[in-house]
């Protein structure tokens, strides 16, 4: 059986999709944010300085293991690069 293969079964169980979905989620939420920075040649230091921060709290939010995150503090590391953030919420299919 093939990962990609293996993967699809087990999306297939609820339980098992929606602890993926949400790893999912946290992993690009740090993806975007490092992606953004990068896209300005900043270093987290210098991110941490235009938010009011620390580098080492800009990395907790570059972590992709990081489950903390506070809607205000993407706001404010967003809109420092210059960036838009978009939230969507949409009721789930059944």
């Amino acid at each position: 059986m093939s990962a990609k293969s293996w993967v699809e079964e087990k999306l297939k169980n609820p339980r098992f999709r929606k602890k993926f979905e949400e790893e999912s989620e946290k992993l690009s939420i740090s993806e975007q944010l490092v992606k953004l920075r990068l896209s300005l040649g900043i270093t987290q230091a210098d991110l941490a300085k235009r938010v009011g921060t620390t580098a080492s709290a800009i990395s907790r939010y570059e972590s992709e293991g990081y489950e903390r995150y506070e809607l205000n503090t993407i706001r404010k590391i967003v809109e420092a690069c210059g960036g838009e953030l978009q939230v969507i919420i949409r009721p789930c299919s059944a």
